[in-house]
């Protein structure tokens, strides 16, 4: 009976510790998405790899602080090894926008997303309704909040995704650096 008892609780509490960690915060109905990176990179080493990249614009270059924005960023589900069957449609048929600003501590950097929204890439219809039409730009809140809290769907799956796409984008860590010694 005892053992019952102990397997009855790991089954129940199970889902509680399993949760996954996210970087997405909700606060004064503002959605944020907020990392710190460890880098033993420069600021000028960061701000010469955002300038080689053509993704990042209207590019502000103050003392500690790089803001900017980002267009069309689509989330890289598949190479998490997700598949179009178990992704939510609005992945799949949305690219990103946002801004972002990017603060710089000895030894580390934190990247901050806001304004974060979703912009529709083809048209969604039969017949006479329009599910979502091409071009839309909706705020990503839309689908990751509900009443003031995330979504259960959203944090079940989906922030797992927008969390691998927008890691691997601000981790400049991960930059190839083109050498002549090849």
């Amino acid at each position: 009976m005892k053992k019952l008892i102990i397997l009855i609780i790991t089954i129940i509490s199970f889902p509680i510790f399993s949760q996954q960690q996210h970087s997405f915060n909700y606060e004064n109905n503002q959605l944020e998405w907020v990392k710190v990176f460890e880098s033993s990179l420069s600021k000028s080493e960061i701000e010469q790899i955002i300038s080689s990249k053509g993704m990042f614009k209207k590019l502000n270059i103050e003392d500690n602080l790089i803001k900017g924005e980002i267009e069309n960023i689509k989330c890289d589900f598949e190479t998490l090894g997700k598949s179009s069957w178990t992704t939510s449609f609005y992945i799949q048929n949305t690219n990103m926008n946002f801004s972002f600003y990017i603060n710089f501590k000895e030894g580390r950097y934190r990247i901050i997303l806001n304004d974060i929204k979703l912009k529709t890439i083809d048209e969604l219809s039969t017949g006479d309704l329009t599910i979502a039409s091409s071009n839309a730009i909706e705020p990503l809140s839309d689908y990751a909040i509900r009443k003031g809290k995330f979504r259960k769907g959203f944090l079940k799956s989906d922030v797992e995704i927008y969390e691998f796409t927008l890691t691997n984008l601000f981790n400049f860590n991960n930059h190839n650096k083109k050498t002549e010694d090849w």
